[in-house]
């Protein structure tokens, strides 16, 4: 009968989690493949690029955020093995000498003891002791997870800040390109303008284009060493390190999606958020057994002689049992009770709230990829015209047919086009990255902290 309470009273004291309230949608919202296929390969690879694949693998050593992450995981797991400990009884050995000399008398007399004690043992039998072990382990897997959770989004970071410094590189090499050619095009103006073929107007126009271009240039490089610093930090350095690509990758096709339910599985955030459920469920079975009786066993078995030769050779044993139930404590265990019922209760409601916010930010980043896509190919169809129109005024403004303003209204259309060409390319690749992250996978889990292998060799 001990053994069957040993058993079920903790399970008898768990709260039913109530998660029927949330309901998940069967699709997501966008015609996709809806293969239910879990990501075990990580996500960047898909960009088929060694550049970025080795930035990743820097932060995933590096990265200072992702090592206090470790250090707390490893923190849980101390915690967990200590609480577990309480579940099976602790020994100490024990050992004395007592020195007595009667003053008037001048008799010495030493005693000996030595033997092993069993402090106090608490018999679990509601389940306090293993509830607060098994909330405990919980707690060790959350951190596991918040690990895989802080090493998606580094992985991101990374692959975001590596894309916007190539594009701020590629926006100020355009600009650079830009400037020198409005600088030609002022000089054929001034040369148009003192053989009489242009106004002074002109030449004005042309220098304003000339000043405003060259103005934008040091906001271009300041974006650029921002994106290099930003990224360094990322690697865990304080300098920018070398970057030898200089074009933007080629998007890979669409990840197939799955369906809601597979964020469950995949996502790292949501699994953290259950296994804190489950622990805040376990803390309420610890409170309600708290407030039932306890009974603890100490007993201590002991050798004591007059003579160290002697010791061990008798031997008592003493075995105590007491049993405590709580009188009177002015309502402290019912209020950590509700205090855990209130926790419990919170656990739920973030992870329902994980679970709508994980399926939100993979609609949210379905919505941005594919409005993204089908902007950036209406910009690339405005750019050529644009180049056509551009082309035609230049044409015309040469034969006398229209004003420079004209062109230069042109001009400025297609200098803007371009530099947002790389914007609109930038922004689509950052898209798809997000998507990658609202994904989640499986990849995360064969992480290993950095130095732990060399540790244990």
């Amino acid at each position: 009968m001990i053994s069957f309470l040993l058993c079920s009273g903790c399970a008898l004291l768990k709260p039913t989690i109530p998660l029927d309230t949330i309901s998940l949608p069967a699709t997501y919202s966008t015609p996709t493949m809806a293969e239910s296929t879990v990501v075990e390969e990580a996500w960047w690879l898909t960009f088929n690029h060694p550049e970025l694949d080795e930035l990743i693998h820097q932060a995933l050593a590096h990265n200072p955020s992702l090592e206090q992450v470790w250090a707390r995981l490893t923190q849980a797991d101390a915690t967990a093995k200590r609480l577990g400990a309480a579940r099976l009884p602790s020994i100490n050995l024990t050992g004395g000498l007592t020195r007595t000399e009667a003053i008037n008398t001048s008799v010495d007399n030493n005693q000996w003891s030595g033997g092993a004690a069993v402090p106090s043992y608490e018999l679990d039998l509601w389940g306090r002791v293993n509830a607060v072990q098994a909330a405990a382990q919980l707690d060790a897997e959350g951190a596991r997870l918040a690990v895989e959770t802080a090493a998606m989004s580094l992985s991101t970071e990374v692959a975001t800040r590596w894309h916007s410094l190539i594009a701020r590189r590629m926006e100020l090499a355009i600009l650079r390109e830009q400037l020198e050619a409005n600088r030609t095009s002022l000089e054929l103006i001034e040369l148009r303008f003192r053989k009489s073929l242009s106004t002074g107007l002109a030449v004005l126009q042309q220098r304003q284009t000339v000043e405003a271009t060259a103005a934008l240039i040091p906001l271009a490089e300041r974006a650029e060493r921002a994106a290099e610093l930003e990224l360094a930090a990322l690697l865990g350095k304080t300098e920018p390190i070398a970057i030898k690509s200089t074009a933007l990758c080629d998007l890979p096709p669409l990840p197939p999606l799955g369906i809601p339910a597979t964020l469950l599985e995949q996502r790292p955030d949501v699994q953290r958020a259950r296994t804190a459920l489950d622990a805040a469920s376990w803390r309420v079975a610890a409170a309600r057994a708290d407030r039932l009786p306890a009974i603890r066993l100490s007993g201590r078995i002991e050798s004591t002689e007059s003579s160290a030769e002697e010791l061990f050779d008798n031997w008592l044993s003493t075995l105590v049992g007491s049993v405590s139930a709580p009188l009177f404590d002015a309502g402290g265990r019912r209020a950590a009770t509700e205090r855990a019922q209130a926790a419990l209760r919170e656990a739920v409601a973030t992870y329902r709230a994980t679970v709508i916010q994980a399926i939100n930010e993979v609609e949210q980043a379905l919505n941005l990829e594919q409005t993204q896509a089908t902007y950036t190919a209406a910009l690339a169809v405005r750019l050529e015209a644009a180049q056509q129109a551009y082309d035609e005024a230049v044409s015309r403004y040469r034969n006398g047919a229209i004003e420079y303003t004209t062109v230069l209204f042109q001009l400025n259309t297609l200098q803007q086009l371009e530099r947002l060409e790389i914007s609109a390319q930038a922004d689509q690749i950052n898209y798809r990255i997000n998507l990658s992250k609202a994904l989640g996978g499986h990849w995360m889990k064969q992480l290993e902290e950095p130095g732990e292998s060399h540790e244990k060799n």
